[in-house]
């Protein structure tokens, strides 16, 4: 064998595994992008257009969650921030939208000791205006046939 053969063969049988390690990846992004706090941390989460800071107290059965918004650019707040306080019952979650479809994701614990936040971030849909191919675009632009 040679080793031009080698690698075309080793390219052919990795070529299924492709998709799989590529759904891995994505995964892990998102596991990696859960994080925990307890009460009276402070959090920072950049989602979107947004900027989401606040901190969580715990009561009983409930996580009271205090968030202000503010637009992730506005280094100098020339926009106040928004205040918003979220009662999130033990075991159950709440998502607060970024604007741009996407949204911040806070999950209370069942013991209501800790929350986790994560991204949700907006999927890309294949039937969006951009994706479509010209033809369609054009189609679709030109209303009704008569």
């Amino acid at each position: 064998m040679t080793v031009r053969s080698v690698l075309l063969m080793s390219a052919i049988l990795a070529a299924p595994f492709a998709p799989a390690f590529a759904a891995e990846s994505n995964h892990w992004a998102y596991v990696m992008s859960v994080a925990t706090y307890k009460p009276m941390a402070g959090f920072n989460h950049v989602v979107g257009p947004t900027r989401f800071v606040g901190y969580f107290l715990q009561s009983p059965d409930l996580c009271r969650v205090m968030v202000f918004t503010a637009a992730a650019d506005d280094d100098r707040l020339v926009e106040p921030p928004k205040r918003m306080q979220i009662d999130i019952r033990a075991a159950d979650r709440a998502e607060l939208p970024s604007g741009d479809g996407s949204a911040l994701a806070i999950a209370c614990t069942a013991d209501a000791d800790l929350i986790k936040i994560a991204p949700q971030r907006r999927a890309l849909s294949a039937t969006t205006r951009d994706s479509r191919s010209r033809g369609e675009i054009d189609a679709a632009d030109a209303g009704p046939a008569d």
